[in-house]
């Protein structure tokens, strides 16, 4: 099951402006859950965002400003194979 943190990790990867029409289309949720996934990322004090109209990109979480695969990578010094994820 998908949740806040796994849009939170997609949205830090890709480090581009979202709205709830693109989150939802790449997970293949319906909007209202992405919408609500948005909200909760927009309101939460642990998510830092800018808001550019409608779209939101997420700068950081928590005191994190890069994504988990790329700590990972960085922390095995080479980049992870798709075997092993």
């Amino acid at each position: 099951m998908l949740s806040v943190n796994d849009a939170a990790e997609y949205m830090l990867e890709n480090g581009e402006y979202f709205t709830e029409k693109k989150l939802a289309k790449h997970f293949d949720v319906s909007t209202r859950r992405a919408s609500s996934w948005l909200s909760i990322i927009k309101n939460d004090v642990k998510y830092r965002t800018v808001k550019w109209g409608e779209s939101v990109k997420l700068l950081g979480i928590g005191s994190r400003t890069i994504c988990m695969s790329q700590l990972q990578n960085n922390a095995l010094m080479f980049k992870r194979p798709s075997v092993l994820l």
